[in-house]
C-alpha cells in the first residue's frame, strides 16, 4: 500500500504540475485576498475564516478545487487499467492496497501543496492556522475521494476526464446554490456536497469535519467496485 502511495505521490510531485499547482495556490491566494477584504465580514459569517489570505485560499478551493484535483488525478486508477500495468501491480499487492495507496499518495501531494501555499503567505498574513490547514485538507480530500471513485467506475481515462470536468463545474454551482435555496431537490443534493457544511455560520465551523465522512465513503465504494472488476 505504501509503495503504491509513494509511487503516486512521486509521480505527482516530481512533475512540473506540483510547481504549477503551488504557484497557482499561492498567487491566487494572495491576489484573492485583496478582493476578499471587500467582503470579509460576509465571508466570516459564512464560516470561511478570519484571515483574508486564508479566506482567499478557501474560496479558491471551494470554487476551483474540484477542477484542480480532477485535472491531475482523473485517471488515477483507470490509467493503470488502460495501460495494463494494473496486472503487474495486482501481482505485487492486493487490490485494496492499490486503491488505498492511490488515495494516500494523492492525499499527501495535496497536503504538501496546501501546506506550502499557506507557509508562503505567512509574510503577508503574519499568521499560520493549523485549524484552517486541516479544514482545507478535508475539503480537498472530498474531491480526491470523488475523483478516485470516478476513475474506478469509468474505464476510459478520456471519459473520466470529460465527466470529471463537467462534475467539477456543476458540483460547486449546485453546492453553493443549495445553501441559499428552499428547493427540496437542490437542498437534498447540497447535503452530499461539502459546500453545505463549509458555509455554516458557526465561528468554529465544526460542520466542516463531517465532510471527512465522504472520502471514506468514496474509498469504500471504490474498493467494492475494484474487487469485482476483471483486470
Amino acid at each position: 500500500m505504501f509503495t503504491v502511495a509513494f509511487r503516486e505521490f512521486k509521480s505527482l510531485f516530481t512533475s512540473i504540475r506540483s510547481i504549477l499547482m503551488i504557484s497557482v495556490l499561492f498567487g491566487v491566494t494572495v491576489g484573492a485576498a485583496r478582493l476578499v477584504r471587500q467582503f470579509e465580514t460576509y465571508l466570516q459569517e459564512a464560516g470561511l475564516g478570519q484571515d483574508a489570505y486564508v479566506m482567499g485560499l478557501m474560496l479558491l478551493l471551494i470554487l476551483a478545487g474540484p477542477l484542480f484535483v480532477t485535472s491531475l488525478s482523473h485517471n488515477i486508477v483507470n490509467k493503470e487499467i488502460d495501460t495494463r500495468t494494473i496486472r503487474f501491480l495486482a501481482t505485487k499487492t492486493s487490490r485494496n492496497n492499490i486503491i488505498l495507496g492511490k488515495f494516500i499518495g494523492s492525499f499527501l501531494f495535496w497536503t504538501v501543496c496546501i501546506t506550502v501555499a499557506l507557509l508562503l503567505v505567512i509574510p503577508f498574513s503574519k499568521s499560520f492556522s493549523i485549524l484552517n490547514l486541516i479544514q482545507s485538507i478535508i475539503l480537498v480530500s472530498y474531491f480526491i475521494g470523488l475523483t478516485l471513485f470516478l476513475s474506478t467506475v469509468i474505464p476510459k481515462p478520456s471519459l473520466s476526464m470529460f465527466l470529471g470536468i463537467i462534475i467539477s463545474i456543476v458540483l460547486p454551482v449546485l453546492g453553493l446554490w443549495s445553501t441559499g435555496t428552499d428547493h427540496l431537490l437542490v437542498k437534498a443534493i447540497g447535503y452530499v456536497t461539502p459546500y453545505f457544511y463549509y458555509m455554516q455560520e458557526e465561528k468554529s465551523n465544526y460542520y466542516a469535519y463531517f465532510v471527512a465522512f465522504f472520502p471514506i465513503l468514496f474509498i469504500l465504494l471504490s474498493l467494492f467496485i475494484f474487487r469485482k472488476r476483471d483486470l
